[in-house]
């Protein structure tokens, strides 16, 4: 594994991080659009309710993400750079 793919694997994680963030948002409208429609509000019940949907799509590209960088060939070379710069270090 090269320095290229040891950050591009970084930013990766990061990303899932913030898509996942994104879920728990969507979670969050889906409280809010269910309050909405128990108070009798419907029309914003139903707005948050598509912002709920969008915003809970982007679990799929997270848990995609998070499957691709955590391959075992990549997390024992992250480690074997990691440990080779204790080394150096030292």
């Amino acid at each position: 594994m090269n320095l290229f793919k040891l950050y591009s694997r970084d930013i990766l994680g990061l990303s899932v991080i913030g898509f996942f963030i994104l879920s728990i948002l969507g979670m969050i409208f889906a409280t809010i659009a269910l309050f909405n429609y128990a108070s009798g509000n419907a029309a914003l019940a139903v707005s948050n309710a598509h912002l709920a949907v969008l915003h809970i799509a982007f679990i799929i590209p997270a848990l995609i993400i998070g499957h691709y960088i955590n391959r075992p060939s990549w997390v024992a070379a992250v480690d074997k750079i990691k440990f080779a710069r204790e080394i150096k270090q030292s």
